[in-house]
């Protein structure tokens, strides 16, 4: 796992978890408990283990199994000095970690995960970007991952993308209020996954509203007109 993958591990263990109702694939969690996932994936994953004792669980577990896989393995002889040299890196890396400070996300992002107000301060990202309707938005830059595009969004009560399909596959964390579409009901830490192929009309909750975190790997393909025409002052 890269040096980011195993920041937002430790961060997301250390966070408070609650008990989402919708959760990641378990082959992806996984897939980042043995550091396979890409850098934007990791962000996610991280976001909602941080808020789910359930996949904190399997995570664990995960970790547990990779170790014991690891134990039967035939040890290999190092080249000399490469241990002294290992935990030279992993003290440098520590004092490097100490250095970056996590300050609080713009005001209207003070109280999202540690993982997530890093990656909006190193950025210096502090404004929204205005879209139609009332939606705004916020590209959250994850190195060279060319993995997709993530973005924070912000729908305002009982309002939501128009009906569309995805080309590609689409993770979706919760961040604050909440959105129902076609597979359900989803809340603060829930975990939304909608497949290549598949088609749904998210729509905000009427009272607060829904702020998520997506990770969108190609644009939507909207079904109705008013989504075609629109379509292109919208894209991500």
């Amino acid at each position: 796992m890269t040096n980011a993958g195993s920041d937002l591990t430790l961060q997301a263990q250390n966070a408070v978890a609650s008990r989402p109702s919708h959760h990641p694939p378990e082959e992806l969690l996984i897939d980042y408990a043995s550091g396979a996932l890409l850098e934007s994936e990791s962000l996610l994953i991280a976001l909602h283990l941080g808020m789910c004792q359930d996949c904190q669980t399997v995570f664990n577990e995960s970790l547990a199994i990779g170790g014991v896989l690891l134990d039967a393995l035939t040890p290999s002889k190092l080249p000399p000095g490469l241990l002294n040299r290992t935990l030279a890196a992993l003290d440098s890396e520590k004092l490097n970690n100490k250095t970056v400070a996590i300050k609080s996300a713009p005001g209207f992002g003070s109280h999202w995960p540690a993982p997530l107000r890093r990656y909006i301060d190193e950025n210096r990202l502090k404004k929204w970007r205005w879209l139609p309707a009332g939606f705004r938005a916020l590209r959250i830059p994850c190195g060279d991952d060319n993995s997709g595009r993530v973005w924070l969004m912000k729908a305002p009560p009982g309002r939501g993308p128009f009906h569309h399909n995805h080309a590609q596959d689409e993770w979706t964390v919760v961040l604050e209020g909440g959105f129902s579409d076609e597979t359900g009901t989803y809340g603060v830490g829930d975990f939304g996954y909608a497949a290549a192929g598949e088609a749904h009309h998210p729509i905000a909750e009427p009272g607060e509203g829904c702020v998520c975190l997506i990770l969108v790997r190609a644009a939507p393909v909207y079904s109705t007109l008013p989504g075609r025409i629109l379509a292109p002052f919208i894209r991500l």
